[in-house]
């Protein structure tokens, strides 16, 4: 019943504010997919032009003014031509591409026409004006990149991941973990992005990682036959964006048109395909198995011809990777536990596949009722199995399936007024994630520095759920304006039930000193409450924009961005008794004041100065659109995932009791123990021990009153250089990210200053310890971006893309625990952990001879930092120090430490009409260059730093080989 209620208050006020928008005349327009398209005609006394969809045959018109200048100010991104109407008759255009988001600029002469060429549509008319060469983008302030269709289907990649093309944007970079991908920007964190599929955020409101259902996943966002294009914007995007500090990326799905298209593909790879990997060369162990499938299929057309349209896709994703288990120890050790468990080590050791398995789902709905209605209505579904969680000395039976799913469904409405444009979008979001064990009836056994074996001790259930409606409305009845307004509501329900130890962990180890052995476990750890946490959240934001051309060749960008949460920060927490008086028995300080820590419900308001203005311009310097000058200024305001503060709250609901075992009972280390009986040995056994937890004591985390989301105040000036097909840009950029929330000890000594930790006050209220959360984690980023572009076309048979990135991102703490500083300011700025300094990306396609098609996308870094703890002077406070190193240069001579070289062939065979077979190879890490990550972050006057070179993992795959195939019509 409350989802209801809720649904039914979003309708009015999504209704309302479009109602309230139409009353004020303040236009409003959602730019996160839509393009736009001005320019002045010349010649012939143009009235009216008319956008023609060469796919789908949908008409936009809009009036020219006696300056010959016109506005589309929403266009679906596709392939268009215009149709001029004046007094004497219509007059048509060539066909001309628009890109997802971009501001496009089409000046021409209407008195240029030309008589068709034998291959255009008879609906052009009797003459064509020509306009190749001659559109032109205007981003403004803005720092994007665009990603097309020909890039995403030609240029190399490893899994299908639309994201990995992200990487072609300066200052940004892909991470391609084995279990862990997304895409970082600037120094801000990945939380801090924002991927958006059709104008439906993706944001990951539950943890770090930015995008839903990417964290902890082998597998991809989104299926990347639905994307039809995608664009990334880097800086100083404008105030239709929200939930984002750092990198955006909004990409359009495809949509079916008058014509049936359709694939299906399939590509493979496994380890006979693969050289062995540096770190298992190193161990002398052999190559692990390793296989990946990928497969699936799209059709797209209409139902009703220039009315209804339909596209369905599906992509499957299965994969086997072997991890290896070994076991620990010396033989005495592995010979008591052969003993003592009556399993045999040689059941656990070897290599065993970690398989992995994504479907992919997609539908879509198109409607054109008429020329001034568009109605798109789409659903997906994202279902993931992934067997993890194993390998060293964690046996395959004590793995756990990482369940992963994410279903969005959209109902968008855009309406074409003669000088408005009305978007009204309803949404839905629901990710949830689940990894369960194996065998979840079973208990955990570690043998310490041996084996672990049984169940998995822990499982969690997180789900996000959000309905959003969001309306946007564009006004461009004022000479040289258009003004855009935008309201949006999310009502959000979280559900995070995380189970630790909801099996019992059971330790063994030998302690000479107490004649332990393995005949019975030294320790138990069990949950021993209900750790289901339930809230909800509405997620408010407004925006007005205003891009005013002032002359025709200076363009203005200002807009100002207000966001509001009710719940942001658990505002109903009521502290408990006992942690007021913990907090309350702890030295103020000027980092901390309990008061500051104690609510009794209504002292945590809402932040209300989420105000975001932002600026841009660009200067048109020859009126030609050859040189253009650019800038900009902005705040971006984000939010704080749930899981930063949930411990609040859910190490309180699930104490972990810790139960020690003794022969006899007697006293161990100065705790006390239990006499061992065989009947513990079972969950309900520890339940009957529930009173006798020798150490249940839980930490206390506190969150503070007054805390802040996230904001980051950007500024770049660049300047673009347009040549012949060419596009050259460079870009200084700076970023000053604020109010990051961090975690820090509130137990130090000497009156808060010291060394921690003092946990004497706090132990009799029934606490282990303190932390306090804390808004004042802070970074910079300072970079120069240079890209030379130009793009592939047919005629040419070739394109190049250069992105390089010169950069420096710094931090002052530690991400969410700064727990080695007073506050994160005592750590001092130092290169941000994943700075790099230098990187360069190259990308291109070339058409060989006997229709070979090559392709490229390299990429080549100056070694990402990484951080190192120097107890050189010892570990108090003030002494420990925190520094950042990056790895040594091994790659080109000493020029790189990143190296990858990735290249595809390709083979197209046209089989009559639109049909052909797309043949390809893939070949990626050519050099097989080990690309080294995980370096010796810790020294002391006893132990020094390993050589950089010793990296304990590889960042990319070794050399392999890929097949692909595709058959398309």
């Amino acid at each position: 019943m409350r989802k209801f209620r809720r649904l039914a208050a979003a309708l009015v006020i999504s209704v309302g504010g479009g109602a309230l928008a139409i009353g004020l005349a303040t236009p409003v327009h959602a730019q996160e997919t839509s393009a736009s398209l001005r320019g002045t005609i010349s010649g012939q006394g143009v009235e009216s032009v008319t956008a023609i969809d060469t796919e789908t045959g949908a008409r936009r018109t809009v009036a020219v003014q006696p300056d010959g200048t016109y506005v589309f100010s929403s266009l679906r991104p596709g392939t268009y031509w215009l149709e001029l109407r004046t007094a004497a008759g219509v007059t048509s255009t060539d066909q001309i591409t628009l890109l997802v988001a971009q501001d496009a600029v089409l000046d021409f002469d209407a008195a240029e026409a030309v008589a068709p060429v034998a291959d255009e549509p008879a609906a052009l008319g009797e003459a064509i004006i020509v306009t190749a060469g001659r559109l032109r983008a205007d981003d403004g302030g803005e720092v994007a990149t665009n990603v097309t269709r020909q890039q995403i289907e030609n240029l190399p990649q490893t899994d299908r991941n639309f994201l990995s093309f992200a990487a072609l944007a300066p200052g940004v970079t892909y991470l391609d973990g084995e279990s862990d991908r997304g895409i970082q920007a600037g120094a801000s964190t990945r939380s801090q992005v924002n991927v958006f599929i059709d104008g439906v955020s993706l944001k990951n409101k539950l943890r770090e990682g930015g995008i839903a259902g990417q964290q902890n996943s082998r597998g991809n966002p989104f299926g990347q036959s639905a994307v039809q294009e995608f664009r990334v914007l880097t800086q100083n995007y404008k105030a239709e964006y929200e939930q984002a500090g750092s990198a955006i990326i909004t990409a359009v799905t495809r949509s079916g048109s008058n014509e049936f298209h359709g694939q299906a593909f399939g590509q493979y790879t496994d380890d006979s395909l693969t050289e062995i990997d540096a770190i298992n060369e190193r161990q002398g162990l052999p190559k692990p198995d390793f296989k990946r499938v990928q497969y699936g299929a799209a059709l797209g057309g209409p139902i009703i011809r220039d009315r209804l349209f339909f596209f369905g896709s599906y992509e499957g994703n299965d994969q086997d990777r072997a991890f290896n288990v070994i076991a620990g120890g010396s033989p005495e050790l592995r010979a008591a536990f052969e003993a003592s468990s009556g399993r045999s080590i040689s059941e656990f050791e070897g290599s065993f596949v970690s398989p992995f398995r994504s479907d992919f789902f997609f539908g879509k709905l198109t409607f054109i009722p008429d020329d001034r209605s568009v109605v798109d209505l789409s659903f997906n579904r994202r279902d993931e199995s992934d067997i993890q969680n194993f390998g060293g000395t964690v046996s395959y039976e004590a793995a756990e399936d990482k369940q992963n799913r994410v279903d969005s469904a959209l109902l968008q409405w855009t309406y074409d007024g003669d000088d408005f444009v009305n978007e009204f979008r309803a949404s839905y979001l629901n990710y949830v994630f689940n990894p369960t064990s194996l065998n979840p009836d079973l208990p955990q056994f570690e043998y310490a520095g041996i084996i672990t074996f049984g169940g998995k001790d822990s499982t969690r259930r997180e789900e996000q759920e959000g309905f959003t409606f969001r309306n946007d409305f564009t006004y461009t009845a004022i000479d040289n304006h258009t003004f855009k307004v935008g309201a949006s509501v999310e009502f959000l329900d979280v559900n995070f039930d995380n189970r630790s130890f909801v099996q019992p962990r059971y330790t063994y180890f030998v302690d000479a000193a107490n004649n332990l052995d393995f005949s019975f476990p030294a320790e138990a750890r069990l949950g021993l409450g209900n750790s289901l946490i339930e809230t909800s959240n509405t997620i408010i934001g407004v925006y007005v924009q205003d891009d005013w051309l002032i002359t025709d060749r200076f363009e203005l960008n200002v807009g100002l961005r207000w966001d509001y949460e009710t719940n942001g920060f658990n505002n109903d927490y009521v502290t408990p008794d006992s942690a007021a008086a913990a907090l309350r028995a702890l030295p103020s300080t000027f980092y901390f004041d309990p008061e500051n820590y104690i609510s009794d419900g209504s002292e945590r308001d809402p932040f209300l100065g989420a105000f975001a203005p932002r600026l841009g311009f660009s200067w048109d310097l020859t009126g030609e659109g050859n040189w253009v000058l650019f800038g900009g200024a902005g705040r971006y305001y984000d939010r704080n995932t749930f899981s930063n503060t949930v411990d609040e709250i859910s190490r309180l609901l699930n104490p972990i009791g810790v139960f020690r075992f003794s022969e006899d009972g007697s006293p161990r280390n100065g705790l006390p123990t239990v006499a061992w009986d065989p009947r513990y040995l079972t969950r309900d056994g520890l339940i009957e021990l529930r009173n006798t937890s020798t150490s249940g004591l839980p930490e206390l985390f506190a969150v503070p009153e007054n805390a802040r989301p996230p904001v980051n105040d950007q500024f770049t000036l660049g300047i673009r250089h347009r040549f012949g097909d060419w596009t050259a840009t460079v870009t200084g950029a700076y970023q000053n990210g604020r109010n990051g929330y961090t975690n820090l000890f509130a137990t130090r000594r000497d009156g808060g200053l010291g060394n921690c930790c003092d946990t004497s006050p706090v132990v009799p209220f029934g606490y282990s310890n303190v932390l306090i959360g804390y808004d004042g984690l802070d970074t910079t980023y300072r970079a120069v971006y240079f890209t030379l572009d130009k793009p592939y076309s047919v005629n040419d048979g070739w394109g190049v893309d250069i992105a390089y990135t010169v950069g420096r991102g710094a931090q002052n703490g530690n991400d969410l625990f700064s727990l080695d500083g007073t506050v994160p300011d005592a750590y001092g700025f130092r290169a941000r952990p994943g700075d790099e300094r230098h990187r360069l990306v190259l990308s291109g396609i070339v058409d060989l001879p006997l229709g070979l098609r090559l392709s490229t996308l390299s990429t080549f870094g100056s070694g990402r930092a990484y951080q190192v703890v120097d107890a050189t002077n010892g570990f108090d406070n003030g002494q420990l120090r925190i520094m950042s190193a990056y790895p040594e240069k091994t790659c080109i001579d000493g020029i790189f430490q990143f190296c990858e070289v990735n290249l595809t062939l390709a083979k197209i065979i046209g089989l009559g009409g639109d049909h052909q077979i797309e043949l390809a190879l893939d070949v990626f890490n050519v050099f097989n260059n080990p690309n080294y990550g995980g370096f010796d972050g810790f020294f002391s006057a006893t132990d020094p730093l390993d050589p950089a070179v010793n990296g304990n993992f590889v960042q990319t795959l070794p050399r392999r080989l890929q097949f692909r195939a595709r058959y398309q019509f």
